[in-house]
C-alpha cells in the first residue's frame, strides 16, 4: 500500500501519474482522463484542481463549470445529515452554470469519501435540470468530527457536449455532535437581485429615497408608479420618485427583451417551489419536513426575555406554519457555530414583522442563508430590522423605515407587486451592503 500525504504536491503529481498510467494501460475501472480512482478505491485529489466558484484557466462562455457547493469548501462544522432523506443521509451538492448532460453525472464523475479514505457508495447521484445542482446523496449519517473530500471529474459534459474545464475538488469537516440541516437554496440567476416584482414597482415619495444594494428585476410587468421604466437599466422617471439604486434593472426592455428577466424570474420560480411545502401537516412538508411552528403570529419577544426555542430563537433547520408567520419583537436565529447554518421558514400564508421588529444573527448565522417562504403576500412593519430573503408569492409592502439584510421578491409564484417607503433592502454581501449584511 503507499501512503501519502495529501498536502504534499510532489507526491501527488508521482501519484497521479502513476495511477493513469496503471489507467491507460490495464482499465481497472479507473478514469482513464484523470487518473482517479473509481469507487472502492482511495480517493486522490487531482493536481491542479480547483474549488467551485474559483476560476478556470480553460473557461470559455460554452465551458462549464461548478460554481457553488453544499457544503462550501472548507466549513468546519458541516450537517452530518440531510433534513428528510432516508436513514439520515447526508446530500452533498453541486451547482453548475450551463445545462450538464444528466448521464454524465454518477457515482464514478462525482465522489465523497473521508479524507485520504475509500469512496462512499452513495444511495444516489441526480441531477436537477430545472436548477442545474447535482446532489450525492449517501446512505447514512457522516461520520462525527471528520475531515471529507469531494471530487467532480472533467468527464461530466454540458448539454451540449463540452466537458468541464478543470476538475473541481473540496474539503469540509462534520461537526462534533450529530446534526440534520436543511439543503441550500439555489436562487440561480436571482442570487444578484435585491428585489423582483411580477406587477411592477410603487415607491411613496418621502424622503429619504427608498435604496436598493443590488439589482432589481421587473417582468413581465416594467413600472414604477405605473409609468413604464426606462431601455437602459433603470427605473426612469417614476412618477417624480425613482428609488435610488446600485444595479441594474432588468425587464423586458432591458437588456434583450426579456430574455434575461424571463430567465431570471423561472429561476425564482423554481427557487420559491423548492422551499413551499405541499398540502398537509409539516411532517408531510418540502424538504422531506419541517418542524411545525404552533404559534406563527406571536414570534419574537420583546429585548432582553429569556430565548425560548421556537418561540423566540431558533436553531437550524426547517420550520411550517400552517397558518401565518409574524415577528412581533426580537427574534433570534443561532448558527451554532456553522457559518453555514441553514434556516428555512415556510408559511402557509403570509409573512411579516410588527413595527420595531427585530431579527437577530448569532453564533455565525448569516441573513444569505436564512430564506422565508410566504404563500401569499409579506408585509414588514414600520422601523422592522429584517434578516433573511423572501420569496413571496404575491407583493412585498415595507411600511417607512424598515430595512432588509436579504432579497426581496414578490411574485414568485404568482403576480405580486413591490411596494417602497424609505426604505433599504441589500444583497447580502453586496459591496454597497451595511459591513455587517453577510
Amino acid at each position: 500500500m503507499i501512503k501519502f500525504n495529501p498536502h504534499n504536491s510532489s507526491r501527488l503529481v508521482v501519484l497521479a501519474l502513476l495511477v493513469g498510467a496503471l489507467a491507460t494501460g490495464c482499465g481497472g475501472g479507473r478514469d482513464t482522463i484523470l487518473g482517479v480512482p473509481a469507487m472502492g478505491n482511495a480517493v486522490l485529489v487531482p493536481v491542479g484542481a480547483i474549488v467551485p466558484g474559483a476560476a478556470c484557466p480553460a473557461a470559455s462562455p460554452t465551458t462549464p463549470a461548478v460554481t457553488a457547493s453544499d457544503p462550501v469548501s472548507g466549513n468546519q462544522f458541516a450537517s452530518t445529515s440531510t433534513t428528510g432523506i432516508a436513514g439520515g443521509g447526508k446530500a452533498v451538492t453541486a451547482t453548475f452554470n450551463l445545462p450538464m448532460d444528466a448521464a454524465t453525472i454518477n457515482s464514478s464523475s462525482f465522489s465523497l469519501a473521508p479524507q485520504g479514505g475509500v469512496a462512499l457508495t452513495p444511495a444516489s447521484v441526480t441531477y436537477n435540470a430545472t436548477t442545474r445542482v447535482a446532489s450525492l446523496t449517501t446512505t447514512s449519517a457522516l461520520l462525527l468530527n471528520t475531515n471529507y473530500t469531494v471530487v467532480i471529474q472533467s468527464s461530466i459534459r454540458s448539454s451540449a457536449g463540452v466537458q468541464l474545464g478543470c476538475v473541481y475538488s473540496w474539503n469540509f469537516k462534520t461537526a462534533n455532535t450529530a446534526s440534520a440541516g436543511p439543503q441550500a437554496v439555489n436562487l440561480g440567476r436571482a442570487a444578484p437581485f435585491g428585489i423582483a416584482a411580477t406587477g411592477g414597482v410603487t415607491n411613496t415619495p418621502t424622503a429619504p429615497a427608498a435604496t436598493i444594494n443590488g439589482d432589481a428585476v421587473l417582468d413581465p410587468t416594467a413600472t414604477c408608479n405605473a409609468v413604464t421604466i426606462d431601455a437602459t437599466g433603470g427605473f426612469g422617471l417614476c412618477g417624480g420618485s425613482p428609488p435610488q439604486i446600485t444595479g441594474r434593472v432588468v425587464s423586458p426592455l432591458f437588456p434583450d427583451a426579456g430574455i434575461t428577466s424571463g430567465g431570471i424570474r423561472d429561476d425564482l420560480k423554481a427557487a420559491y417551489l423548492s422551499i413551499t411545502p405541499p398540502a398537509g401537516p409539516p411532517a408531510a412538508g418540502s424538504l422531506g419536513g419541517a418542524t411545525p411552528i404552533p404559534a406563527g403570529t406571536t414570534l419574537g419577544a420583546p429585548t432582553g426575555n429569556a430565548l425560548v426555542q421556537g418561540d423566540n430563537y431558533f436553531a437550524p433547520g426547517v420550520y411550517q406554519s400552517l397558518t401565518s408567520i409574524l415577528v412581533t419583537g426580537d427574534l433570534t436565529l443561532d448558527g451554532l457555530g456553522d457559518p453555514n447554518a441553514s434556516f428555512i421558514f415556510q408559511s402557509s400564508s403570509t409573512v411579516g414583522s410588527a413595527a420595531n421588529a427585530r431579527i437577530l444573527l448569532i453564533n455565525g448565522a448569516k441573513a444569505s442563508n436564512v430564506f422565508w417562504q410566504a404563500g401569499s403576500s409579506a408585509t414588514l412593519g414600520g422601523a422592522t430590522q429584517w434578516q433573511g430573503n423572501i420569496l413571496a408569492a404575491a407583493d412585498i409592502t415595507m411600511v417607512t423605515g424598515a430595512t432588509s439584510c436579504g432579497r426581496l421578491f414578490a411574485g414568485a409564484f404568482t403576480a405580486g407587486a413591490f411596494v417602497f417607503d424609505s426604505n433599504v433592502v441589500s444583497v447580502p454581501g453586496n459591496v454597497n451592503a451595511p459591513p455587517t449584511c453577510q
